[in-house]
């Protein structure tokens, strides 16, 4: 595939890469530390009158909601990431804020953030925002973790949400996700395939995978992401931290176990976060799923000026609001950064279009075996030919009429919203959009494959065996 290079515009500043956007504040606006919200008693007796307040102010947890953003800032996007979060964006007057009483919603931000691009390692932070009497923004600092904590791991990530929960029961948490991410893919393999594919060639998973399968792969990209996309930044995964000893990522599902209870919304700000393999194996823990197929520009999925005003101004979350915005903020400019696309998700839907896909996958084995690959809608640049749009996959596999009716059927059940805009940085035009991508086994190689075989989506229809 040509890839075009593009001059016209700030190559640094134009890809978020997995999960820009999110949430992270300037240090110097925090405060220092905020305790548990204890409960307070008074009892006492007044010229022999014995009284007792217990005065237990205790939150309404039936009314309060809780907004964690959870950044993963400790890669390239650190600057992206503060900047989201600054005084001016996200702040007062511009932005919303709650209160700080016993009744208040609550907006926390989970970070850990590069201090600049020698990945000195640096503690992470949770802190609690909101607005003073005066309409002020403050920022309170709660916890501060080791400087040897990996934000992008299953085990920090339930220890946070646990303690989330603990300091301020609710009636309803929400989170908002930002970093790096390439969809299922295994650790490193979308920054280097061909480098991942050589280090992995003897395992014994390669070996049982070429049994498996014998089908014609596409060449496996050569090169480094890093240094040879001029909009450089993305990886592989969900999440990442680059650690002295290695960069740490998140697959699916240690995501899904660092999740330790239901949430009500689950957004993600960061790239190739809409592949329906990363929706299915996450159906259990959220209500609602905010994903890309496709990458997210540097400025974020969302405006981080409204997105609070989104989620708890008003008695219940706006977010068809919040989405047809973070749509219409890219739609509306011209040029190559006129690229977006959103999908906002009902899961409750995703285990019967898994059923169907089942199905599908059975009845047209041999088509999907030899899809014409080069056909169907793609979300990807520089050849990383693993993500393909779920509908147009199925038809122009030779899908029925009547077949792609109950698919059509099947995933307009789970999708509240989506959209795309006509074409993505130049490079690909989006002609078709079905709100999810999916990987297509002929268009991968026997090692991913056999990675694939593990996916939650993969063994509910079938794809790989």
């Amino acid at each position: 595939m040509q890839h075009k290079l593009k001059t016209t515009m700030n190559i640094v500043r134009i890809i978020r890469k997995s999960a820009c956007a999110a949430v992270i504040l300037a240090a110097a606006l925090f405060s220092v530390s905020c305790d548990k919200d204890e409960n307070f008693g008074i009892s006492g007796s007044d010229e022999g009158i014995s009284y007792d307040y217990p005065g237990r102010r205790t939150a309404h947890v039936e009314n309060r909601r809780v907004l964690l953003f959870y950044e993963c800032g400790f890669n390239e996007l650190y600057s992206y990431l503060r900047d989201n979060m600054d005084s001016e964006k996200f702040g007062l007057p511009k932005g919303y804020l709650p209160g700080s009483g016993r009744n208040d919603d609550v907006v926390l931000i989970f970070s850990k953030l590069a201090k600049n691009q020698s990945y000195k390692n640096v503690p992470s932070y949770l802190r609690r925002v909101y607005k003073d009497l005066e309409g002020n923004m403050v920022s309170d600092t709660l916890k501060i973790y080791p400087e040897s904590t990996v934000a992008a791991s299953s085990a920090t990530m339930k220890e946070v949400l646990d303690y989330v929960k603990a300091l301020f029961p609710a009636k309803g948490y929400g989170m908002v996700f930002a970093s790096h991410g390439s969809g299922w893919l295994p650790n490193g393999y979308y920054n280097s395939p061909s480098q991942f594919e050589r280090e992995h060639r003897h395992s014994n998973g390669a070996k049982y995978s070429r049994r498996m399968m014998s089908l014609s792969y596409p060449d496996i990209p050569e090169g480094n992401m890093a240094t040879d996309d001029p909009y450089a930044g993305m990886v592989r995964s969900i999440g990442q931290d680059k650690m002295s000893y290695g960069d740490q990522e998140m697959s699916i599902k240690e995501f899904a176990d660092g999740i330790p209870y239901h949430l009500d919304y689950l957004f993600f700000d960061m790239c190739f976060g809409g592949g329906v393999e990363v929706a299915y194996g996450l159906k259990d823990k959220a209500d609602y799923l905010g994903i890309s197929p496709a990458e997210v520009l540097a400025d974020g999925m969302f405006d981080y000026t409204k997105l609070v005003s989104f989620l708890l101004e008003g008695p219940t979350p706006d977010l068809l609001g919040l989405f047809t915005d973070s749509f219409e903020r890219y739609n509306k400019r011209s040029g190559d950064t006129r690229s977006a696309t959103v999908t906002l998700v009902r899961t409750d839907g995703l285990e019967n279009l898994a059923s169907v896909c089942k199905t599908l996958v059975s009845k047209y084995s041999s088509a999907i075996a030899t899809a014409p690959v080069s056909e169907i809608q793609g979300y990807f640049r520089y050849n990383r030919h693993y993500f393909y749009d779920l509908e147009d996959t199925f038809d122009k596999c030779g899908v029925s009429a009547e077949d792609m009716a109950t698919l059509r059927n099947a995933i307009s059940r789970t999708i509240i919203y989506k959209n795309a805009t006509p074409s993505f940085l130049g490079e690909f035009d989006i002609k078709t959009y079905s709100g999810y991508s999916m990987y297509i086994p002929c268009a991968g190689s026997n090692i991913l494959n056999y990675y694939f075989m593990d996916e939650a989506w993969n063994k509910a229809v079938g794809l790989v065996n």
